[in-house]
């Protein structure tokens, strides 16, 4: 490798770490959800560009207040004690939503 190669590809690395702390996302979902899927998909891909801590939960193993909260409602994004419907948002309205409720 050349020295200048080595810099470029440092120089990514040092932009792509994550300097704040990770935000908390709960990701509520269930089994074979393809909408659920692809909101996992955003949030990585959001990832890369802010630090997450994502965290998915299967609705099915909660208890039965609590699934039949979410069950219509999958998938859903939970952060910072707020909700939000994430079925069909495109990045860029999940990046605004963590915005607010995470600060940054």
């Amino acid at each position: 490798m050349r020295r200048g190669d080595l810099r470029r590809a440092l120089a990514l690395v040092r932009r792509r770490t994550h300097r704040a702390p990770a935000l908390t996302v709960r990701l509520m979902e269930t089994a074979d959800c393809g909408l659920c899927a692809e909101a996992h998909r955003a949030l990585r891909r959001i990832s890369l560009e802010r630090p997450l801590d994502i965290q998915r939960v299967d609705i099915a193993a909660l208890e039965p207040a609590l699934r039949d909260r979410f069950a219509l409602r999958v998938p859903v994004l939970v952060a910072a004690g707020e909700e939000l419907d994430a079925a069909g948002l495109a990045d860029g309205a999940i990046v605004r939503w963590l915005r607010e409720v995470g600060g940054g």
